[in-house]
This record gives structure tokens, sequence and C-alpha cells, in this order.
């Protein structure tokens, strides 16, 4: 272990980390070597999000859903930070939102696991978490986040999952300079230019349809190597309707207009990857649910990412359960998972339970 890094820390306690979902509306940018890439925004609700119990232990060991995954997170943080042979732990998945429909769950749940790892087996490092007798939860700062990434490799596009982690709030990352030979180093990380917390009563229905799945991995990677750049008059569009539109509504608290902000960005942002998004299977049953919550009355609605997650922005929590019952009445909840969250404003939290 390097000497300037903190010794390993006793084991013997039991960690909880709860963290946040993440909605994802869209890029500014991407393609063009001379502008920033992946630069965009998005938002953090509180559920479905990652729940990890995590403890000590002399191998890597766990249950629950994507354990294998949260494992391979370990594994790395534990390779990162040179750890010992038997500084190791056990992880339950308590709970995980599904892979790869646009909820963020890699990056959150790489980024639980990797606190968990931090607080079992590092000591002395500044944020490294509550000592074993406090029963306080602790929330993480951007500088934590970072690190944390930085040891499971994570946020080599996107960043704002990973801002969101701390503290949470409507994200707006300004995006990274790339090249031909760019491996998304440390140094060109994209940067948070905003964070704003949405007012406590408004809600989210966060509607994910069955037994769909969007890109992730390679087929993410290909897609992307295929698509053409984002035209400059794009950028420059959705550039103004984030920070003359949207950002302000959010700031001021303005529901009509920050609901028509998110659907004029949703469907701009969505134009530069028609080509790929189409392929999906998926995509006639999402541009059909986007279509029946207009019908329905909600005009802040949007994609996340890839999807197949689609949010519908509510001013209150009997708003949001109006949507909800409308979707039964309709016989569509055997289609889509529903459900109903707030804005998150606090990030991710950790506490000692043992």
């Amino acid at each position: 272990m390097p000497s300037d890094s903190p010794r390993p820390r006793a084991a013997g306690r039991l960690v909880e980390v709860k963290t946040p979902a993440r909605l994802h509306l869209g890029m500014l940018s991407f393609g063009t070597p001379s502008v920033r890439s992946f630069g965009g925004v998005g938002v953090m609700v509180d559920r479905p999000g990652v729940h990890l119990r995590m403890r000590a232990a002399p191998d890597f060991r766990g249950r629950g859903q994507l354990v294998e995954r949260a494992l391979r997170f370990a594994h790395a943080c534990s390779r990162s930070w040179d750890l010992p042979a038997d500084a190791c732990c056990e992880i339950e998945v308590v709970a995980v939102p599904r892979a790869h429909v646009g909820l963020g769950s890699g990056t959150q749940l790489a980024l639980a696991v990797a606190a968990g790892m931090r607080h079992l087996h590092l000591a002395g490092g500044e944020g490294g978490g509550p000592r074993a007798d406090e029963e306080e939860p602790w929330h993480f700062e951007t500088r934590d986040a970072v690190a944390l990434a930085r040891a499971v490799g994570r946020g080599k596009r996107s960043n704002v999952g990973l801002y969101g982690f701390a503290r949470g709030g409507l994200i707006v990352e300004a995006g990274r300079f790339t090249s031909p030979d760019d491996r998304g180093t440390e140094q060109a990380r994209s940067p948070m230019v905003a964070r704003v917390r949405l007012p406590s009563a408004w809600r989210c229905v966060v509607i994910v349809e069955r037994n769909a799945e969007g890109l992730s991995g390679e087929a993410e990677r290909q897609a992307f190597r295929r698509l053409a750049p984002v035209p400059r008059e794009i950028s420059a569009e959705l550039s103004r309707l984030l920070l003359l539109e949207l950002l302000p509504a959010a700031v001021e608290g303005r529901f009509d207009a920050f609901s028509e902000a998110v659907h004029a960005y949703g469907q701009l942002a969505g134009e530069p990857f028609a080509a790929e998004s189409a392929q999906q299977p998926h995509a006639e049953a999402t541009a059909q649910l986007i279509e029946l919550l207009g019908e329905l009355g909600v005009v802040g609605r949007a994609q996340s990412s890839w999807g197949p997650a689609v949010m519908a922005v509510c001013d209150s929590l009997a708003s949001a359960g109006t949507v909800v019952e409308q979707f039964e009445a309709l016989g569509l909840t055997g289609q889509f998972e529903l459900s109903i969250a707030k804005f998150d404003s606090d990030g991710a939290v950790m506490r000692v339970v043992e």
C-alpha cells in the first residue's frame, strides 16, 4: 500500500448504504473533438434506488440481485487501493433498480459498494464515514463521489449519476473534450456546473416497460461510434433551453415552465440518437407511452437515457397518484411498472447499523 494511503481499518461493523436513482434527460453534444462531449442534464429521484448492507469478511461473498456485479466493484476497490488479500467483504443487495433501463443503477451500485469498502477497510482518510458508535447518517460530498468513482472506473461518459450520488438534485454537467485515442482519463472528467434542489412538493412518476432493456456495455459503445456528431445548431438550442428555460424554472419553482422545458429538451436531445434508438425493441412502446402521457395531461414527460424508463413530472403527490390511477384504469400496469418518487435532495446515505 502506498505510504500516503490510509491503513486497514478493523473489521466487525455492518454498514448500510442507500442511494437515489438517476434519470438522464439527454446530452448537449458528442462526436466533435473541438466541442465538449457527454455534458447534459439529469435528476435524482428517491426511488427505485440501491440499498446495500456490507460487513468485512475474509473473502468476497454476497447475496441478492446483481450481487455478482457488486462483488466485481468490490474487487476493483481492492485493486485500486492495494488492500491486503484478506480485506474483503460480504455484500447483501437488499434492493437495486433493474439494470440497463435508464435508472443509472450501475453507477449507483458501484459507488455504494466503493463507499462501503472504503468505510470497512480504510481508516484515517478524509470523508471515510461515521465512527462505529455514531448513529447519525453520513452524506457524501462531491469529492467523495469523485474518489469513489475513480476506484471503480465509473463516469467515463456522463457524470450526472456520480454528482447526484453526492447530495442529489437536478444536475447539469458541462461535458469533456475527447479525441480519437481518448480513454476517459481522470483529468478529462466532466465538471458539474449546476445543482438545483427541486421543490419538495413535486413528484415524479417513474414508468418502465416490463421485460424491456436499453443499450449498455459494448453495444452502447458501438452505437456511439456509429452515430453522427450532434449538429452545432442542436447543441445551441439545447443549451438555450437548459440555461434560459429549464434551469431558471427549476430555481424559481415554476412548475408549468419547468414541465414544458423538460419535454422540449427531452424531445430535442433525443433527435441525434434517433437512428440507434429506433432500432431498440421498446422504441415504439416508449414513443406511444410519451404520447399517452400527453393525452392524459402530463406536460413534463421525457425518456431517460436509452430508455425504456420514462419520467412524468407532477406538481404534487395527488397529481402523481392520479397518473397511476389512470394507468390502472387503462389496464396498463401489466405492461409498465410505475412508482411515485420524490425528487431527491440528499444523495446517498451511509450509516452504521450494527
